[in-house]
């Protein structure tokens, strides 16, 4: 496999746009304002922490200005993984930064304060290797663990290329984990591990014939798809995911089954695992970087991304507000079997114990451009109901209707995925519309 990153001609140019004076004229005023600072990378290496934040992993990144001057920008945690894609002698800038004290940081530095990556900041990197870098990722090229960076020239090509061979854990698998790159469906190839993948949600089912308890879920992006059988140590653990849903899921293996078929790996009991709804983020609401407001008349059947929308609910009937016992777990109704005996529709568990009433809702949003008739359920409808379950069916039949007469034009703020997949009858029991609201938040 070959990925290439390029360095864009506008990235230099941005690069170059930012103005950073020398650092000894900025350390006075670093307590009070934001700045953005460049330098060369001098050197990057384990970082001694004093104090309570001692056994936090850590990397020091020393900078150097054009007068010799330098600053430490620290990384904590899961930010040292960015750590490998620096390289000594390349150009880093750095925007907004977090700026700490030596009592903050619990970390001793000449100058009294450090710079470390905050909510806010960006790295913008001219990596030492100019114009054009290729990273070949070769299983049969790797002979030996460890890592290693090695420049040369291509005298096919002309360009600077730097080579860089990856670990390989105990099955042989080229081992990714310490190396953060957005992989693709079409990226993907037997033996490797530790990758990552975003993507949207197509199909979701429990495999019945597995003695552990393992969903196989299809994700999709914009170069394909394919299955990842999703491994739990008892039980489905991730809430309500949903079709359409949009995921970043981490830890991933891929290896070839039974039919010589890609497909991916994942288990919840191993470190480095991790799988995040996107849709149903809040924060994908309420921080405007990472959305972009669309109008309800640009959606179409064809649309498969998780769209963000401001709008405001139209009358809300009676008959479209339903009480449902949901399995705890996964939010998903429960059928009754014989003898009083239920099970989740969704993952086909026992689930005594584990019941919750909840709402499922349908409802029309309306912007200044159209209107669409959508659906959610659990807490999503509570939000735009602003009531809990329990306390809404308390009321008589006249007070429901005149309580949801109430929220008439109230205005929020919601993410919409599509759910029309082709197995979408099988999961929709409840005759549902395509649009889901998979996050709702009020406006203030």
């Amino acid at each position: 496999m070959r990925i290439k990153m390029r360095m864009l001609c506008c990235w230099v140019h941005n690069f170059a746009q930012i103005h950073s004076q020398p650092y000894h004229s900025m350390l006075p005023k670093l307590a009070h304002h934001i700045h953005f600072m460049q330098g060369r990378i001098e050197s990057i290496g384990p970082l001694e922490a004093q104090g309570s934040f001692g056994c936090s992993q850590r990397k020091q990144i020393t900078l150097v200005d054009n007068d010799g001057g330098k600053l430490k920008f620290n990384l904590w945690g899961e930010q040292v993984l960015l750590a490998n894609l620096l390289s000594s002698g390349s150009m880093l800038a750095v925007d907004r930064p977090f700026i700490a004290n030596i009592t903050d940081s619990g970390i001793m530095t000449s100058q009294g304060v450090c710079l470390e990556y905050g909510s806010a900041t960006q790295l913008y990197l001219v990596p030492f290797v100019q114009h054009e870098e290729q990273v070949l990722l070769a299983s049969t090229q790797i002979r030996y663990q460890g890592t290693r960076l090695s420049c040369g020239a291509s005298q096919s090509q002309g360009l600077k290329v730097s080579q860089v061979s990856l670990p390989l854990n105990s099955q042989g698998s080229v081992d990714f984990s310490n190396y953060p790159f957005r992989a693709y469906v079409n990226d993907l190839h037997d033996k490797m591990t530790g990758i990552s993948l975003y993507g949207v949600v197509r199909n979701i089912k429990r495999e019945t014939d597995a003695s552990e308890t393992v969903f196989s879920v299809t994700i999709e992006d914009l170069t394909g798809a394919i299955i990842t059988k999703l491994h739990f140590v008892r039980y489905w653990s991730l809430g309500r995911l949903g079709l359409g849903h949009t995921i970043y899921i981490s830890g991933l293996s891929c290896s070839l089954n039974t039919d010589k078929l890609l497909e991916l790996a994942w288990f919840e009991k191993d470190s480095g695992t991790s799988l995040v709804d996107l849709s149903c983020l809040p924060a994908f609401l309420n921080s405007s970087c990472l959305h972009q407001l669309s109008c309800l008349s640009d959606l179409s059947k064809h649309n498969t991304a998780t769209n963000i929308f401001n709008v405001r609910l139209d009358q809300i009937e009676l008959q479209h507000v339903r009480s449902v016992l949901c399995h705890a777990p996964c939010g998903r109704h429960v059928n009754e079997k014989s003898m009083g005996i239920v099970e989740c529709c969704f993952c086909h568990c026992s689930s005594e114990g584990e019941l919750l009433r909840s709402f499922h809702l349908k409802i029309t949003l309306v912007d200044e451009s159209a209107d669409i008739f959508a659906w959610c359920a659990g807490q999503t409808a509570a939000e735009l109901l602003q009531v809990s379950p329990d306390e809404f069916f308390e009321l008589p039949e006249d007070e429901q209707a005149m309580y949801l007469y109430t929220l008439q034009n109230e205005r929020f703020m919601v993410a919409i995925v599509n759910t029309d997949q082709k197995n979408r009858p099988v999961l929709n029991q409840n005759n549902d519309p395509i649009w889901e609201i998979a996050r709702a938040q009020k406006c203030e």
